[in-house]
């Protein structure tokens, strides 16, 4: 007879297989439930239904993956008793899953639709079976650039455009660097003016991935040292004048450079209703006499008079700008320059001066006044006679601002013209423009204008580095720039030393050792350097005509 306390075990025994059955059973049935529902990527669930303890939670933090791309992403679980323990069915093999921290790490290579079982268990057995689903996207093309060309020769000063090739973006914008000289926001590069060949790299960067950049190089020759070139200012263009028959002593002269011509605007311009409009033939006669002697002429462009009255702006151009667009400064028939019937009929004639001389290959540099003469200043008397400063400022909207974007605006205009010969301007500052200069000079030095001043005088000595109209600083910020750096004396000079000019002997030095690369010295002291029957030649001549060879000689700095 078997015991009661067995039969007892046994049906226990029974009863536990049963339910062991049962509950396998359960479980296959729930997971082949589950097989079929993921987890979609970039998506965090904390109460995913998946087989395993009600207790413990498992989220995912599964981003889209790019082929070729480092990855990262998250498989946590919490409410369970920490250590917990991670692993996986399913990632592919660039991919793997820390069994401790549950992230995911590495660099897939494939891309496609990934299905994932992992698998958690925390420190006390419960356990939980989730079913995700990882997407790893194609590998994205990365951005390339490139510089064409990859190199270049340019002599100092001289351009060279460079284009950046952007690929597989739709940003193909690019910002361009240098390491010497300049380059626009268009990749046109401006080379230094150096005195040794010099290797310069040009670099573009791309704007949607500034990791990528390429880079062209720059040789750069170096132009031979030159020397300042020396002017004679004004000489005088016909027989009547005094002193004509005396230009042989420098038009044979080796040391002169070239002579400076004035171009009166009225003694060109006949009106809009002659044929031609524009009679060259008095101008062009005063040019060969220098030219035929071997000597550049350079041309400063007169728009109103330098002195009483002013018959050098046309007279029809009064006509057209009415009295209430004109009036006397100190003497002078003064026009209101902001008006289009000056700006107008002026900007053609400097098109007119460009395109009848610009093939000449005897003219050199071309300056063309925007004030009062060949300068920048509007008028004598502004801001000191009452009839003059009203008319400019209460009637025609005179400040200081509005005369920089006048200068601004001319210059630019100048710079479209695309000039063969060097262009200049003839800067002035006052008290009514102290900030004029530097901003003219800007502006001109961008558009390749040369500039200087005519106002040279022994006070620029006595109070350096504050010189006439700022030249002394501006020269010293843009040496070595491209362009020519020009000083005229304020007057003829004296000799003795006295008088506001000072005498040239100690002058010249000075401007050559200050960055001036052209000076225009006036007719009558190269007469006295030069011309034995000058007054005053015997006591001052052999001093003048000394520092002048000297100064011939001397490279520019």
């Amino acid at each position: 007879m078997i015991p009661h306390s067995l039969h007892l075990a046994n049906a226990t025994v029974r009863r536990s297989q049963r339910l062991q059955r049962v509950c396998t059973t359960l479980t296959l049935t729930l997971l082949a439930l589950l097989a079929g529902t993921q987890l979609s990527f970039g998506q965090i669930s904390n109460n995913l239904i998946v087989a395993g303890s009600r207790r413990l939670h498992v989220s995912a933090t599964l981003p889209a993956a790019t082929a070729g791309v480092s990855y990262n992403g998250l498989i946590s679980a919490t409410d369970g008793t920490a250590p917990y323990r991670f692993r996986q069915r399913g990632l592919p093999a660039e991919l793997t899953l820390s069994e401790k921290t549950g992230s995911i790490s590495g660099t897939p290579q494939t891309d496609g639709q990934f299905p994932l079982q992992v698998y958690v268990k925390d420190a006390v057995g419960d356990s939980r079976l989730v079913f995700l689903s990882l997407t790893i996207n194609k590998e994205k093309q990365s951005i390339g650039i490139s510089v064409s060309p990859n190199s270049v020769n340019v002599g100092s000063g001289a351009t060279a455009q460079f284009n950046a090739k952007i690929t597989n973006t739709s940003n193909t914008a690019a910002i361009w660097s240098v390491t010497k000289g300049s380059v626009s926001t268009g990749g046109l590069f401006t080379a230094p003016v150096v005195t040794t060949d010099t290797s310069v790299v040009v670099t573009a960067t791309s704007v949607a991935d500034p990791n990528k950049s390429a880079s062209g190089t720059i040789t750069v020759a170096a132009i031979p040292a030159s020397t300042v070139a020396l002017e004679v200012l004004f000489p005088p263009t016909h027989k009547r004048q005094p002193y004509y028959n005396e230009q042989s002593y420098l038009i044979n002269n080796p040391i002169v450079s070239g002579a400076n011509l004035r171009v009166e605007w009225s003694a060109i311009d006949q009106g809009p209703g002659a044929s031609p409009q524009y009679d060259w033939s008095e101008m062009d006669t005063a040019v060969q006499t220098w030219i035929a002697g071997g000597k550049n002429v350079n041309l400063i462009v007169w728009a109103t008079s330098d002195g009483p009255g002013n018959t050098t702006t046309p007279q029809y151009i009064f006509d057209n700008l009415g009295q209430d667009n004109y009036t006397m400064c100190d003497g002078q028939q003064m026009p209101n320059y902001f008006s289009p019937a000056f700006q107008i009929p002026y900007q053609k004639f400097m098109a007119a001066v460009v395109h009848h001389y610009g093939s000449n290959p005897g003219i050199g540099y071309i300056r063309f006044g925007l004030g009062r003469g060949g300068e920048t200043n509007p008028a004598r008397g502004l801001g000191r006679e009452q009839q003059c400063t009203n008319s400019f400022e209460n009637k025609w909207g005179w400040t200081e601002k509005a005369w920089i974007n006048y200068l601004n605006s001319m210059l630019n205009y100048e710079a479209s013209l695309r000039s063969p010969k060097q262009l200049m301007v003839g800067l002035v500052g006052t008290n009514l423009l102290k900030n004029a200069p530097s901003a003219a000079a800007a502006t001109a030095v961008a558009a390749h204008i040369g500039f200087g001043s005519r106002g040279l005088n022994a006070l620029d000595m006595a109070n350096y580095p504050n010189c006439t109209s700022d030249w002394c600083d501006l020269f010293e910020q843009y040496l070595g720039q491209g362009v020519p750096l020009e000083l005229q004396t304020i007057a003829g000079s004296d000799p003795s030393g006295v008088g506001q000019t000072g005498s040239l002997v100690s002058l010249i030095p000075f401007a050559i050792n200050h960055h001036a690369t052209v000076l225009e010295i006036y007719y009558c002291d190269w007469l006295l350097a030069f011309d034995p029957t000058y007054p005053g030649h015997n006591q001052y001549g052999p001093a003048y005509a000394q520092v002048l060879t000297q100064a011939a000689h001397a490279p520019t700095r």
